[in-house]
């Protein structure tokens, strides 16, 4: 059954935003990267779509106006506790600015919880200013990570996971809404960490793998996304769709 973004934050939000304050630096190269795809500038308005604990604020300029919108109670509760201002709880598809009063609109690793897509696009277009930009950053269908999600993390954790990941429709339902994607391409990096137990407890709390052991989560880690090699520290290997769409 696919369970929405809502509803599977109101069970596991906490663990989530405990991994990431536990580990903040894990996904450093994620968020930069999501950064450097968005091309924001000082003075711009942005918002973060769906923002969780509002991570993604320490990777973009100071200057910049962020807006932290929520689906998830929690998420929106534990953004605020986080230190965030202007935090919005809001569904994705009526979002609560005019139109035009936005220069980018960033969603990062939640689109494949959000089963409507379509809608989401055409709201995001009428709230973006002309030439303002969507920079998704989510899982593709097929992948070794949706792999990992709908295999390890679907049979680990008490809730399942069925993911509905980007794929090639996705940037024809982005041209539908009156976008033009400018940019797509698939991106890997490593999630770093101190050591394999840091790994563990990250993965366990960040995905909700409440059945899983220590040795379940490093063999699966291995079976499907690997770990990045070179590394002196332990680090898993994380991949993710970037897709970068303008307003006309």
């Amino acid at each position: 059954m696919f369970s929405t973004y809502r509803e599977i934050f109101a069970a596991r939000g906490d663990r989530y935003h405990r991994a990431m304050t536990l580990y903040p630096h894990a996904r450093r190269e994620e968020f930069r990267l999501v950064s450097q795809l968005a091309e924001v500038q000082n003075g711009h308005v942005v918002c973060d779509l769906p923002s969780g604990g509002g991570y993604l604020k320490d990777f973009l300029p100071a200057t910049a106006k962020i807006l932290h919108v929520e689906t998830s109670e929690v998420f929106a509760k534990l953004c605020r506790l986080n230190g965030r201002s202007n935090v919005f709880f809001s569904a994705l598809d009526r979002l609560p600015f005019q139109q035009g009063a936005l220069d980018r609109v960033i969603s990062l690793a939640a689109l494949h919880h959000v089963a409507d897509k379509a809608s989401m696009f055409t709201e995001c277009r009428r709230v973006l200013r002309p030439g303002g930009m969507l920079c998704i950053a989510d899982v593709w269908a097929g992948s070794s990570v949706a792999d990992f999600l709908d295999g390890f993390v679907n049979d680990y954790n008490t809730m399942g996971h069925k993911g509905a990941y980007v794929d090639g429709g996705t940037a024809a339902q982005l041209q539908e809404a009156g976008f033009t994607l400018r940019r797509q391409s698939t991106t890997s990096f490593p999630w770093e960490f101190d050591s394999i137990g840091a790994m563990t407890e990250f993965v366990q709390l960040l995905f909700g793998v409440d059945r899983a052991s220590e040795a379940d989560i490093i063999h699966f880690v291995e079976k499907h996304v690997g770990f990045w090699p070179g590394r002196a520290r332990p680090a898993l290997t994380w991949e993710l769709c970037l897709m970068q769409a303008v307003k006309g």
